[in-house]
């Protein structure tokens, strides 16, 4: 399944410590999902409303976690 958001904030925060002149919120939401082994079947995954994909929900959940602490722009 897919991970939490919480799962996400320290791989995010990896991820912008390596890029510190910025990155899109897409290479950003990759990045995190990679380093935590979400399946290819699990990033197909949309929420209810068949919409959004859950792994791009919950990774902009944690990086909107992380730019209201003022750790991400």
């Amino acid at each position: 399944p897919v991970p939490t958001y919480d799962r996400f904030i320290e791989p995010i925060l990896r991820y912008l410590a390596g890029h510190p002149d910025g990155a899109l919120a897409r290479d950003v939401h990759d990045a995190a999902a990679n380093a935590l082994g979400v399946s290819e079947a699990d990033r197909a995954e949309l929420l209810p409303s068949g919409v959004q994909l859950v792994y791009k929900n919950r990774a902009g959940w944690a990086h909107d976690r992380l730019k209201r602490a003022g750790l991400s722009a």
